[in-house]
């Protein structure tokens, strides 16, 4: 069943089932509305916390590596750990097994002194850095509790009877009410 037959069949589903509330125990109901006398209307209040929050900018130094520092150095390393890793482990094995030794040797030297540049590069404190004096922004929040105006609690008049609503806007001096007649046998 495509989208189309779906949404079809909820569309007439809504409409049967709108049909079925205007009968009322077997009787055709008729609905209007009127207006009726608003006697009361009090706001009902919620308390809320509203953001006041502001940005906060100030001028930073900011300390960037250099371009290429980095870089450069480790792939140096890799580089040299590799022909040495090569080297020693063409000393072992003969044959496939010279062969497989070596490219192993390559893997294993170049993956140790790509780590070990790595962790001296993190405690060393001769970094290379340009520094710069940067425009920075932060966000601090800061609330402050308010209470506000959510609706009115409303009583009204209709007709001698006294009905109670919530709205969520005020009022004024009348409010419409739906006013059902259905038909009684005799």
């Amino acid at each position: 069943m495509n989208r189309f037959q779906q949404l079809a069949i909820l569309t007439l589903s809504a409409l049967a089932s709108f049909g079925l509330q205007a009968q009322y125990r077997g009787h055709d109901v008729q609905e209007n509305y009127d207006f009726a006398r608003v006697i009361s209307a009090q706001p009902i209040y919620e308390t809320v916390e509203v953001d006041q929050g502001r940005e906060v900018c100030s001028n930073q130094q900011v300390n960037y590596p250099q371009q290429g520092y980095r870089e450069h150095r480790a792939e140096s390393g890799s580089v040299l750990g590799a022909i040495i890793g090569g080297v020693i482990g063409n000393q072992f094995g003969s044959g496939r097994g010279r062969a497989a030794a070596t490219v192993a040797g390559v893997a294993l030297g170049s993956a140790v002194a790509r780590d070990a540049q790595y962790n001296n590069a993190r405690y060393r404190n001769d970094r290379r850095y340009t520094s710069r004096t940067e425009r920075v922004c932060e966000y601090q929040p800061s609330y402050r509790t308010e209470r506000q105006i959510v609706g009115y609690d409303v009583r009204y008049d209709y007709k001698g009877q006294t009905g109670h609503t919530t709205t969520r806007n005020q009022p004024g001096r009348t409010i419409r009410v739906q006013v059902a007649v259905t038909a009684i046998e005799d």
